[in-house]
């Protein structure tokens, strides 16, 4: 009798230690044991970077996404914008943590295609925002009509110039869909108008020192007799606008007269001041905020089966000192109250 009730006080404790073992080894969503939220949905939001002021914008739309629909956000993206390998290997993790859907802002149209291919092979729906990506394996894109925001700037400047232009157009890094079509819409549209495009340099790199560096060698070639010898100027993203910005103020400083119209593209509170001041003539200016928001509230979307459209606007505005000072809807879109 004695032995029979060891063996079973050892029965009982083996076994309550292999519940406990399994309990302890379940995997999990977030790659550690399992928790009460297991059972809740989660998005994987993969941005081009995870710093400045554009990015922060669309990371706040996305958490506002997920706090309202009561799911789990994991946001994880590359310091700068031009390091695709690592931008594979995050899409790659949170394939291998069975996200339900991933919503990828790419930092390259055509090194991408495979990887969001291996998603959905995987499972995993895939919602594109901001700028796309070859193939037509993702289930939507939301973005920006980055061709119109393009033509939109060549609009503008030519109703500034009371003539046919010089104009030079600072491009991003080459295989950026999103700021390609910018500057193409831009170009075309102005050559339609008479204008000639002198020059259309591509950044060094992702980042304000290699913009800079480019616009400032370039602006360098059309210096005669003191003056910057050109019309206008068009750059595709934030990073270029701020490092024609930059540049200009480099030539002022050295004696060099600069008279241009200048359109940038997208917005910051340092470009939004430049724009009051009369430094830039006009912003194109996206909705960060809502494309962070919709491309999430897509992916949920898309994870849940439901049907969503295959292209997704989220509206481009040209800003200028007047409408700031004017339109409280431009005045909230570029964060002034």
């Amino acid at each position: 009798m004695i032995y029979s009730k060891k063996s079973s006080l050892l029965t009982f404790i083996s076994a309550l230690s292999l519940l406990v073992l399994i309990a302890g080894c379940s995997p999990s969503k977030d790659g550690g044991s399992e928790s009460s939220s297991s059972d809740r949905t989660t998005i994987a939001a993969i941005p081009k970077a995870t710093g400045g002021d554009f990015w922060e914008t669309v990371e706040a739309g996305a958490r506002r996404a997920a706090t309202e629909m009561d799911i789990d956000l994991k946001w994880e993206g590359t310091v700068t914008e031009t390091e695709i390998a690592e931008q594979t290997k995050i899409i790659e993790n949170m394939i291998n943590l069975g996200v339900d859907a991933i919503a990828l802002a790419p930092l390259n149209n055509q090194a991408q295609r495979k990887p969001v291919q291996s998603a959905v092979d995987n499972g995993i729906p895939v919602v594109v925002f901001d700028s796309g990506v070859d193939g037509n394996a993702h289930s939507s894109f939301v973005a920006t009509d980055n061709e119109l925001g393009g033509k939109l700037g060549a609009g503008y400047l030519s109703e500034q110039l009371s003539s046919n232009g010089r104009i030079i157009v600072f491009r991003y890094v080459q295989g950026t869909a999103s700021t390609t079509k910018r500057a193409d819409g831009f170009i075309d549209s102005a050559k339609a108008a008479g204008h000639e495009i002198v020059a259309d340099p591509f950044s060094e790199s992702g980042t304000l020192e290699g913009s800079k560096s480019v616009v400032a060698n370039t602006f360098e070639r059309f210096i005669q007799d003191g003056k910057l010898d050109i019309d206008g100027v068009f750059a595709a993203n934030l990073t270029a606008t701020l490092g024609v910005s930059s540049a200009m103020d480099d030539l002022r400083d050295s004696g060099i007269e600069v008279d241009i119209t200048f359109v940038g593209f997208d917005s910051s509170k340092k470009l939004v001041e430049e724009v009051q001041s009369g430094k830039i003539d006009a912003l194109i200016v996206q909705s960060p905020e809502k494309m962070g928001y919709l491309a999430v509230k897509t992916a949920l979307a898309v994870s849940r089966g439901e049907t969503v459209d295959a292209l997704i606007d989220t509206g481009v505005e040209v800003v200028t000192a007047e409408r700031l000072a004017n339109e409280a809807d431009i005045r909230t879109l570029v964060g002034l109250k």
